[in-house]
């Protein structure tokens, strides 16, 4: 018994232990709440903004925003703690478009049925949050907007559902839709019905040899050719050689791509998109075969060829020395150096840029992020880039000294925007009258608190920044939060003022 009472005691956590552990967490608690109402207490508008797009609101805390209630905002919120009751109650308020689109309201055939002339059916129609249900469609068969049902992939698909309202469905909008029990048994069942665009077009149906085969009159070709999710085989390719379009084959990702597909279908290929097909069997062979069919400026803007073998040469001296002198290696093309700057693909190095500088396309390069990015490469070339392009680099290493070398080069607009530089307050600090402040208000990756807000105060837009992040101010409790809606004034009371 004894060795039984010091284990238990050895595992579980003392009463004196457990009263210790609340008064920890009830005075952590209580000053996350003073934190939290100080720093609102003077920043009335930044509240209103939190509040709307952060805080779940009940009825009380709704009642008491009065005339500071943002309609619009609240009718989208999720966060709101929706009730039947909160909803009778501001009825005149709400914007009904936005109140049929939120997927968090107490959806019900009796909320929808109370309200029926003010909801938005064609809004309602797409929102995935109602108890979808065929009783459902029917209680409201003539609200509905059936176009909008049709391409619904939320509703409650079954064939016993499609079946049941058979005449009622958009049977085009219906054959676009990804979300049905595809089969080829339902095809058969609405084949006069369906929109064979649509169908052809569709990557959830099971479309295979068997499929194809069965309704070979019905399929719109083109579509069908550029499907991702018919399974090809060599024996569907040829079978119906005359019907497929050649130009979205060319370019088709899930074929079952070899060099003998290649010569077997030479004639149809459309070459220019067959060259920008990253997915082929690409080597030496394959572009050997047919060098006198590639298109020059898409082969080069291809990311799929193996270019550290094709390009292996960029790293001879004798190519670096003077590459005017050196054309394109067979098989390849004459160079075409507006689309090799494109492409991410390439070997590229520090020394190939500085060989061939006359030879680039440098807008083109500055946006490519297959480059070696870093400090050395910008500033070797500084006079070259066009600086939109690294200002919105995500592989560039950022740090201050690289914002502070090319500072006078920066688009500040989209360094505001750039959510891979590692922002911290003394690196902002250096740049407040550069940065664009609206857009970094609305930069949600930043390290949000109290004291970066203050730190920068005079340059936020507090409604840009409440919409983004909450700045904690669910440590505030509803009354906490009466009290500071009491004493911001309202906007009839300014404008009495």
């Amino acid at each position: 018994m004894g060795s039984l009472q010091t284990t238990k005691g050895h595992n579980a956590l003392s009463v004196w232990e457990r009263e210790r552990l609340d008064l920890v967490a009830h005075t952590l608690t209580g000053l996350h709440e003073h934190q939290a109402l100080q720093f609102f207490r003077t920043r009335p508008a930044l509240l209103l903004a939190c509040l709307h797009h952060h805080y779940p609101l009940d009825a009380n805390l709704i009642r008491a925003l009065g005339t500071r209630a943002h309609w619009r905002q609240l009718s989208a919120n999720r966060s709101v703690r929706w009730t039947e009751a909160l909803i009778a109650e501001h009825l005149d308020h709400w914007d009904w478009e936005l109140l049929s689109k939120n997927t968090a309201l107490p959806w019900s055939k009796a909320l929808l049925e109370r309200y029926a002339e003010r909801w938005n059916w064609q809004s309602l129609s797409s929102n995935a949050g109602l108890p979808w249900s065929q009783s459902l469609l029917e209680a409201f068969v003539y609200r509905w907007n059936w176009a909008v049902l049709s391409r619904n992939t939320e509703l409650p698909w079954t064939r016993a559902f499609v079946d049941a309202n058979a005449h009622r469905w958009d049977w085009a909008a219906l054959s676009w839709n990804t979300g049905l029990p595809w089969t080829a048994a339902l095809l058969n069942s609405y084949q006069e019905r369906w929109d064979w665009t649509g169908l052809s077009a569709n990557s959830a149906l099971p479309i295979d040899e068997a499929l194809v085969d069965k309704f070979q009159v019905l399929w719109q070709w083109t579509w069908l050719s550029a499907n991702p999710g018919l399974r090809w085989t060599e024996a569907l390719l040829e079978r119906y050689g005359q019907q497929w379009d050649w130009t979205a084959l060319s370019s088709q990702a899930q074929l079952p791509w070899n060099q003998a597909l290649v010569q077997q279908h030479a004639a149809r290929w459309d070459w220019k998109a067959l060259s920008a097909n990253p997915h082929l069997p690409w080597d030496l062979g394959l572009l050997g075969a047919w060098q006198n069919r590639w298109d020059a400026q898409a082969l080069y803007r291809n990311p799929g060829l193996p270019w550290h073998a094709l390009l292996a040469h960029w790293h001879d001296p004798a190519f670096l020395a003077a590459p005017q002198d050196h054309p394109a290696p067979a098989p390849l093309p004459d160079w075409d150096w507006d689309a090799l700057s494109e492409n991410p693909a390439l070997p590229w190095s520090m020394a190939v840029l500085q060989a061939c500088h006359a030879q680039w396309d440098w807008d083109r390069l500055s946006w490519n992020p297959g480059l070696p990015w870093d400090a050395q490469l910008l500033h070797t070339f500084a006079e070259h880039w066009d600086w939109s392009g690294p200002s919105s680099s995500a592989v560039l290493p950022w740090d201050a000294l690289l914002l502070a070398q090319h500072a006078q080069n920066w688009d500040w607009e989209r360094i505001s925007a750039n959510s891979h530089i590692p922002w911290t307050q003394d690196l902002i600090a250096t740049y407040t009258d550069t940065l664009n402040w609206a857009t970094l208000s609305a930069q949600p990756g930043l390290a949000w608190d109290y004291a970066f807000y203050l730190r920068f105060e005079t340059h936020w837009y507090a409604s840009l920044v409440g919409q983004h992040h909450g700045l904690n101010v669910h440590h505030l409790g509803g009354d906490d939060i009466a009290t500071l809606l009491l004493e911001i004034p309202s906007p009839a009371a300014n404008s009495a003022a």
